[in-house]
């Protein structure tokens, strides 16, 4: 023990694959005064039990391109250090039996053009020839991958340990951190060799990450799950042959692969989720090269189907059981970013550490050093969690996950437990009303209407709710309709400085005049998006703004962050308290009309305005606003009065057609006016790639990113297009490949059906200069053309918002 206080600008704590990577990556950008904490052996904690799968065939870009990296991280430092990796690049199938999950295989053939990974839709015939011992009577189709393969894990860690030290970096084995506190701009870390000081921590700490994140002020939503999987006794088969690539079959929710000479079969139950270490106690300290006994009453069923499989395993002993703890989230996505504590960075929450680490490792460095990715990361932000994340919801969401991990991943697919979790005060007349509702960061909000009790059918194409949602955007268009968006983020700046801080912060110019809304964009340093808010300037000194409510605590936290001490701005958040109806259509204000005794004309309430009236004698915050392209208003106010409002609008907008709204038909209203969304503003460009430059306003003013952005102004590498689908019967969902005479040229963005002008409608990112004409997307493997659109589908001369009548 000693007194003398180190400093670092970097601490990491944790020495798995996670810490370990990152610290690699960070080295790798320059980083090098950094020190990694581990308070045992690396690799002591999950990583050396891990089985070291690593898969091309997986479901979205950022997964395929976080893997990819992976593999191109280790491969590289193998080379550089000579440590061996323990690589088998033997490929693998991944199997469908049943229609959905071959659409799925469809779905994620794109995934390999994006991002050239060599795979083939095959059928059970190329499977066999791929594994003559596996079964393949039920098998439908299958994705054959060909440069994936299995990794050691304690190989893999110790050469990029031995890389990153080469680079002048630090690592402490057996120095636990005991504690944290803030000393000025420093966080001081309290370990069993000394006290540090340190400019950054990133929390790499596995199955501790709960315990550490409380020292910083954070409630880290990752659970450690019980994972099964058992090694065979020798194979006389394996004997004088090639390795067998890895299987994944969703009937028995799990893997097959070859280990040395010895099956390994690994088993996820999807009707149990065995955890440990529950929040908020967390991991003993002591752990160390932890396993648990096997459970073989629960994987029992799960084992008897893959030995069905690959019958060559069955009569076989089992010599190794490893049963592990491995951290999962409550969407399965892991933690990398920063925390939303000053300098507190995670890279956690990892249920796949070996594929994951090398990308996520990337990700955090470049973000760290640089500000920014290469890639959207949003679906790892760890910020992506709101107030609902509870220990109990954390738990109880990531059991759910666990044991769905194996379904089919068809789009609409939705959690089941702890649901409703957020019942706002409209839910039961929604549901009343044959809601059927989705989740929106733990609030319900409706998908359409139907019969009441009614289950959404989901899937690629066009499904039941289709004609549901298309007799909603109908009234909507002919008459009106209202929309529950309870679930949004709203929030007030009020302050002699209030007006300054939204200048300092926005890319647009904040309204200059009383009741007067701008559409505003949040930049980074680097001149990428932040978020989309709408700014209305009250009066003076008093401001109103709104933005999705997945981005509710992220961006109060960014504006919050941006008040310099002495101004005089305060800034209250009325997400959880206030509620939002959204009333629109070409009967909208004949509608509202009975409920007011404001003016709406034109000349009174000018579109793209706002004001404080009374509805129905409630108090409301009245934006005319419309995000389906029609006549209407967004009404703001308390959720204790918002069930008077409803029924009351509801009551004298019957005879002129008032419907419910969800959010398919919203979509699709939205689409076909062209209007961009959160698809659209990821964190991986800015607003001169999106089309967005009449919104960005720097002549005579400063703000967050203007420099950067102008700076990238001259080297804009996307263009974003507006497009229509040649498609009757299934519409883009997000993530699919372009392609130009089939070769991949860019991605879609978002897209839906335009109810209203029957067209299959898509926003797609394609390379700056890429031909306009030839270009088609990627549906299930199929090529559906594209035409791109000049102007948008419906209404292109935006008429009907402001109209008068």
């Amino acid at each position: 023990m000693t007194d003398t206080i180190r400093t670092t600008q970097v601490a990491i704590i944790g020495g798995g694959i996670m810490g370990v990577a990152a610290q690699f990556q960070l080295a790798e950008n320059g980083w090098t005064d950094t020190i990694l904490f581990e308070k045992a052996e690396l690799t002591s904690g999950s990583t050396w039990h891990a089985a070291g799968q690593i898969a091309h065939a997986v479901g979205s870009r950022i997964a395929g391109w976080i893997n990819k990296t992976s593999i191109e991280t280790y491969k590289r430092v193998e080379k550089e250090t000579g440590q061996g990796i323990g690589w088998h690049e033997v490929g693998g199938f991944r199997i469908a039996t049943t229609d959905d999950e071959v659409d799925w295989m469809n779905s994620i053939m794109g995934v390999g053009k994006l991002l050239d990974l060599p795979m083939e839709l095959v059928g059970p015939e190329e499977v066999a020839k791929g594994n003559p011992f596996y079964k393949v009577n039920d098998i439908k189709a299958a994705v054959q991958t060909f440069e994936d393969g299995h990794i050691d894990p304690s190989g893999v860690t110790m050469a990029l340990a031995a890389a990153t030290r080469a680079r002048g970096a630090r690592i402490e084995r057996h120095n636990r951190v005991i504690g944290a506190s803030r000393k000025g701009d420093m966080w001081l870390l309290r370990t069993e060799k000394g006290d540090v000081l340190a400019e950054h921590v990133v929390i790499a700490a596995g199955f501790y990450a709960n315990q550490v994140g409380e020292w910083f002020g954070l409630k880290i939503p990752s659970v450690s799950c019980l994972h099964h999987y058992l090694v065979t006794d020798t194979v006389p088969e394996f004997l004088d042959r090639p390795e067998l690539p890895v299987m994944r079959d969703n009937a028995f929710g799990g893997y097959i692969r070859q280990e040395q000479k010895s099956g390994l079969i690994g088993i996820y139950e999807g009707h149990v989720c065995p955890t440990v270490w529950e929040m908020p106690q967390g991991a003993p300290w002591a752990a160390e090269n932890e396993l648990f006994e096997a459970d073989y009453d629960s994987i029992g069923d799960f084992l008897m189907v893959a030995f069905d499989k690959m019958p060559i395993l069955a009569e076989l002993g089992i010599k190794r059981v490893v049963r592990g703890a491995i951290t999962h989230t409550p969407d399965g996505g892991m933690l990398v970013g920063p925390s939303g504590a000053p300098n507190i960075w995670l890279s956690c929450g990892s249920s796949i550490g070996l594929a994951w680490g090398g990308g996520a490792g990337k990700v955090l460095a470049d973000w760290m050093v640089h500000g920014a990715t290469e890639i959207n990361t949003r679906s790892m932000d760890p910020r992506r969690y709101g107030d609902f994340s509870t220990d109990h919801f954390i738990v109880e969401r990531t059991k759910d996950e666990f044991m769905r991990r194996h379904d089919t991943p068809c789009p609409g697919k939705q959690f089941h437990s702890l649901r409703p979790l957020n019942k706002h005060a409209l839910y039961d007349r929604l549901a009343a009303r044959g809601a059927v509702f989705g989740e929106v960061a733990g609030w319900e909000r409706p998908r359409y209407f139907g019969k009441v009790g009614e289950v959404e059918q989901i899937g690629w194409g066009h499904q039941n709710w289709h004609a549901n949602a298309m007799a909603e955007a109908k009234a909507t268009r002919e008459g009106a309709g209202v929309i529950d968006l309870c679930a949004f983020a709203q929030f007030e700046i009020i302050g002699r400085d209030a007006g300054k801080l939204l200048d300092r912060l926005s890319a647009n110019k904040i309204p200059a005049k009383d009741g007067s809304i701008g559409l505003c964009h949040l930049l980074t340093e680097q001149g990428r998006f932040e978020t989309e808010i709408t700014i209305w300037r009250i009066s003076e000194g008093r401001y109103f703004t709104g933005s999705p409510i997945a981005r509710a605590n992220p961006d109060f936290a960014w504006m919050q962050s941006q008040v310099q001490p002495g101004e005089d701005v305060t800034l209250i958040n009325r997400t959880n308290d206030w509620g939002m109806l959204a009333l629109s259509g070409p009967a909208s204000r004949a509608i509202l009309s009975q409920a007011t005794d404001a003016d709406l004309s034109n000349a009174a309430f000018r579109w793209l305005s706002g004001q404080e009236i009374d509805v129905f004698g409630v108090p409301c915050y009245a934006l005319r606003v419309a995000f389906t392209g029609e006549l209407g208003w967004e009404l703001h106010l308390p959720l204790d009065r918002i069930a008077e409002v409803y029924d009351k609008l509801h009551e004298d907008g019957a005879a002129h057609g008032l419907v419910d709204l969800g959010g398919y038909a919203f979509n699709g209203l939205r689409i076909e006016k062209a209007y961009r969304a959160s698809g659209e503003l990821t964190t991986d460009i800015g607003m001169f790639d999106v089309g967005l430059d009449r919104f960005f306003r720097s002549e005579g003013r400063d703000f967050i990113g203007k420099e950067a952005a102008l700076a990238a102004k001259e080297h804009v590498g996307w263009e974003l297009l507006y497009c229509e689908v040649q498609s009757d019967h299934i519409d883009v969902h997000g993530g699919e490949a372009v392609l130009l005479d089939g070769a991949p040229v860019g991605l879609t963005t978002s897209g839906g059906y335009g109810y209203t002008v029957r067209k299959s409608l898509a926003f797609v990112f394609v390379r700056k200069g890429t031909p306009r004409n030839g270009l088609s997307v990627l549906l299930l493997n199929q090529e559906y053309p594209l035409t791109v659109l000049d102007e948008p589908a419906f209404d292109p001369d935006n008429l009907r918002p402001r109209q008068d009548a």
